[in-house]
C-alpha cells in the first residue's frame, strides 16, 4: 500500500522565528507607507493649490494616484506569483520613494499629477505585496492574529496622516509632506531587504500584456465615468455614456481573452471558489459603506457642527479607535479558535446597525452620541477587512496566492471607487432639490453666481468662502442674508448626509447577507500539522 503524501510545509518555516518577526516590521512599514500617503497629502494640498494654482486639476491630485493604484493591485499581484514578493516589495519602495522626492520639487500641478500617478504604480505594488507577504511568512493559523495588526496600521495612519500633514505644511511647507516618506522607505527597504527571505512561488505562464491593457482600460474608462459623471458632465451626456459603454466592451473583452489565458492578470476562474467570490463581493460593499464614513463624518462635524478645520481631521479618530482595537482582538481570537465566519457576520452586523443609527444625527445630536456612534462602527468594520483578507488567503492556492490577494485588494478599490461616486453624486441631487425651499424668500431671487456660492457646502467648513459669500451678499445689498442662508444650507446638509448613511448601512448590510454564504474553510497551524504528519507517519508505519 502507498504510503500518503507528505504535508506540504509552510513557506514561512523557512525563515527563523526571530528573521519572521522582524520581515513582519518590515511589512508594517511598508503598509505604513502606503496608508500614511493616502491622508497626509489631503491635509496639505489647499497649500499646494495656493502656491502652484490650477484649482480645476485639484481632484485629478487623488484621482490620478488612486487610478493608478487600483491598475497596479491585480497586475503585481499576479506577476509576485512567479517571481516571488520580495523583488516587488523593493521595487514598489523606490518607486515610492523617488517619487516623493520628485514631488517635493514639482512647479506645477501638471508635474504634481504626472508624479502622483507614478506613484500611485509604487503605492499599489506597496499594498498588494503587503497583505500577500503576510500569508508567505505565516501558516493559515496564525494569519488571523497578524492579518489584524494590519487594520491597526490603517487605523493609525488615517488619524496620525492629517495631524502630520497640517503640523509639517505649517512650519515646514508642503514640500515636507512628501519628503517625509523617505525615512520610512529607507527603512522598510533594509529590514526586507535583509529579513524577508523566502522562494519565490514559481507560478508558470507568461505576462498577459494584452489583458493587463484591457484591464487597465476598463478601470481608467469606469473612474473617469464615476470622477465626472454628476459633476462636470452630465451622466446623461455622450461623454459620460460613452465612457460607461468602453467600460461595458473593454471590460466584456478582458473577460473574454482572461479564459483563455493560462496566468490572466484578473483571474476571474478564482471566483470559481465561492469563499473567493464571496468574500471579494462582501468587501467590494463593506468599502463602499466604509468611504461614507471616511468622507462625511468630518464633514458632519465641520459643515454640520461647526468645529475647526483640525477639529473635523479628528473626527475619525473614534472611529479607528474602534477599528484599532477589534482589528486587533479579532485576529487573535481567530489565530486561537481557527474561526473567523463568525467574526465577519458580527462585525458586519455591528456595523450596519451604526450606521443607521447614524442616519439620526441631526444639529442637536449631543457630541458624545455622536462619539459613540462612530467608535461603534469602528468595532464592527475592524475585523471585517482583514478576516475577508483571510477568508481569500486559506481558500487560494499558493501558486496563485498573489492573484487571488490582489484581485480581492481591486475589488475593494473599485467599491472605493464606486462609492464617491455615488455618495457625492447623491449629496449634490439632495442639495438641488431641497436647497432653494429651504431658503429665506430673498435669498431665491439672487443672482445666478450668488446662487451657485450658497449652494457650495465648502462654505460652510472654509471661513474663507464664508468670508466670500458674505461679500457677494453685500454686494447685492443683502448682508443680513448670510446666517439664514448658511442655517438652511446646515440643514439640508444634514438631511443630505442622513442619506448617505443610510445608503451605506443598505450596502453594509447587504455584505452580511452576502457573508452568510461564506464557507469557512478550519485555519491550520503548526500543531495541526505536526499532528496530521504524526497520524500519517503511523499510518505509514502500520502499512
Amino acid at each position: 500500500m502507498t504510503s500518503p503524501a507528505p504535508l506540504p510545509t509552510p513557506v514561512g518555516a523557512a525563515l527563523a522565528p526571530r528573521d519572521k518577526l522582524l520581515a513582519f516590521v518590515g511589512i508594517l512599514t511598508v503598509l505604513f507607507l502606503a496608508s500614511l500617503n493616502l491622508t497626509v497629502v489631503g491635509s496639505a494640498m489647499p497649500r499646494v493649490i495656493s502656491d502652484l494654482g490650477g484649482f480645476h486639476l485639484y481632484a485629478w491630485a487623488f484621482t490620478a494616484y488612486s487610478l493608478a493604484t487600483t491598475i497596479t493591485i491585480p497586475i503585481v499581484g499576479t506577476v509576485s506569483d512567479r517571481f516571488g514578493r520580495r523583488p516587488l516589495l523593493l521595487f514598489g519602495i523606490a518607486v515610492f520613494a523617488v517619487c516623493s522626492v520628485a514631488l517635493g520639487f514639482v512647479t506645477s500641478m501638471e508635474q504634481l499629477i504626472v508624479w502622483r500617478a507614478f506613484q500611485g504604480i509604487g503605492g499599489g505594488t506597496l499594498m498588494a505585496m503587503s497583505f500577500t507577504a503576510i500569508a508567505d511568512i505565516f501558516t493559515p493559523l496564525e494569519r488571523g492574529k497578524y492579518q489584524g495588526y494590519t487594520g491597526a496600521v490603517w487605523g493609525v495612519s488615517s488619524v496620525v496622516g492629517p495631524l502630520v500633514g497640517g503640523f509639517l505644511t505649517d512650519h515646514l511647507g508642503w514640500r515636507s509632506v512628501f519628503f517625509v516618506n523617505i525615512p520610512f522607505a529607507l527603512l522598510a527597504a533594509a529590514v526586507i531587504f535583509r529579513f524577508f527571505r523566502l522562494p519565490a512561488p514559481g507560478a508558470r505562464g507568461h505576462f498577459d500584456a494584452l489583458g493587463a491593457a484591457l484591464l487597465a482600460g476598463t478601470v481608467t474608462t469606469l473612474t473617469l465615468a464615476m470622477s465626472w459623471g454628476g459633476g462636470t458632465y452630465a451622466w446623461g451626456s455622450p461623454r459620460i455614456l460613452g465612457l460607461l459603454a468602453a467600460t461595458v466592451v473593454l471590460g466584456g473583452w478582458y473577460a473574454w481573452h482572461a479564459g483563455r489565458q493560462e496566468r490572466p492578470i484578473l483571474n476571474l476562474r478564482l471566483m470559481g471558489e465561492r469563499s473567493i467570490l464571496t468574500a471579494s463581493v462582501a468587501g467590494l460593499l463593506v468599502s463602499a459603506g466604509m468611504y461614507a464614513a471616511i468622507l462625511y463624518l468630518p464633514l458632519y462635524m465641520q459643515g454640520v457642527r461647526g468645529a475647526s478645520a483640525s477639529g473635523s481631521g479628528l473626527a475619525l479618530a473614534p472611529l479607528m479607535g474602534g477599528m484599532i482595537l477589534t482589528s486587533t482582538l479579532s485576529g487573535q481570537i481567530v489565530s486561537r479558535t481557527g474561526r473567523y465566519k463568525w467574526m465577519v457576520l458580527l462585525g458586519s452586523a455591528v456595523a450596519t446597525g451604526a450606521l443607521l443609527l447614524a442616519t439620526q444625527l441631526s444639529l442637536g445630536t449631543p457630541l458624545m452620541l455622536a462619539v459613540g456612534l462612530m467608535i461603534l462602527l469602528g468595532i464592527g468594520l475592524g475585523p471585517v477587512n482583514s478576516q475577508l483578507t483571510l477568508a481569500v488567503q486559506n481558500a487560494a492556492p499558493r501558486e496563485q496566492l498573489g492573484s487571488a490577494t490582489g484581485g480581492n485588494q481591486f475589488f475593494r478599490q473599485i467599491g472605493g471607487t464606486l462609492a464617491v461616486s455615488l455618495f457625492g453624486a447623491l449629496v449634490n441631487a439632495q442639495l438641488a432639490a431641497n436647497l432653494g425651499p429651504a431658503l429665506p424668500a430673498a435669498a431665491r431671487t439672487l443672482p445666478a453666481p450668488v446662487q451657485d456660492a450658497i449652494a457650495n457646502p465648502n462654505v460652510l467648513s472654509s471661513q474663507q468662502a464664508t468670508q466670500a459669500l458674505g461679500g457677494a451678499l453685500g454686494k447685492v445689498g443683502h448682508p443680513e442674508l448670510l446666517t439664514p442662508v448658511l442655517d438652511a444650507l446646515r440643514g439640508v446638509l444634514m438631511g443630505a448626509i442622513d442619506h448617505v448613511f443610510l445608503v451605506s448601512a443598505v450596502l453594509v448590510g447587504l455584505a452580511f447577507v452576502v457573508t452568510v454564504f461564506l464557507p469557512e474553510r478550519p485555519l491550520r497551524g503548526r500543531a495541526t500539522v505536526k499532528v496530521e504528519e504524526t497520524r500519517l507517519d503511523r499510518a505509514g508505519a502500520t502499512d
